[in-house]
């Protein structure tokens, strides 16, 4: 579904790292940097794929700097939007390594004319980083960051979201994977063993 739509897809690369001790896109797993597993499977599903973070990157793809600085993922997602022409992004944070291309072909698919934002929600919990957003949200996240506003949720509160919680369709263990945040040492290990059954 996502090869129908007008989309790009986003690296989101700018946080601090702080609990995880260094930069969280750049840690070897499986013999490759994080970002770079995300990007490979990032490529599968959009046909342009572009990185937000404030350092130059030695990856062959673009990389958009904040216009907004210290504003986190909402400043990230202004940032691309605001430079990009397409209608879609599909967002991924640099720390959840194992995305799948068939959880955003499932999101995808619950996109339409009157959507603005398709997010996951996983185990009880939103997965706005996981998100895809359309670029009709802009006039708002604008607002919001003019207002000092940080909260991708806060976003969601005013754009027709739709939340996609059953993914009984999928693999339980693609979904699972999908949505493991790496922030932490312990996290990374964790990551480490992951890599050594796929």
């Amino acid at each position: 579904m996502s090869e129908g739509l007008n989309a790009c897809g986003v690296i989101l690369a700018g946080g601090g790292s702080t609990r995880m001790g260094k930069d969280k896109a750049w840690l070897n797993l499986g013999g490759q940097p994080v970002v770079v597993r995300i990007l490979n499977e990032l490529q599968k599903t959009v046909s342009t794929v572009v990185m937000n973070q404030n350092d130059e990157t030695d990856l062959p793809i673009p990389s958009i700097q904040d216009i907004y600085r210290d504003a986190g993922p909402l400043g990230g997602l202004h940032t691309v939007m605001k430079r990009r022409e397409e209608e879609w992004f599909f967002l991924s944070a640099c720390d959840t390594p194992f995305i799948h291309k068939s959880v955003y072909d499932y999101l995808s698919s619950f996109a339409n004319e009157t959507s603005d934002a398709v997010i996951p929600e996983y185990e009880g919990r939103l997965q706005p980083l996981s998100g895809i957003y359309r670029k009709s949200c802009l006039p708002i996240v604008e607002k919001l960051l003019d207002n000092g506003e940080r909260k991708v949720i806060f976003l969601l509160e005013q754009v027709n979201s739709v939340y996609v919680s059953d993914f009984r369709p999928l693999s339980r263990e693609v979904v699972n994977r999908h949505f493991f945040n790496m922030n932490t040492p312990d996290d990374y290990l964790k990551a480490q063993e992951i890599c050594k059954i796929l």
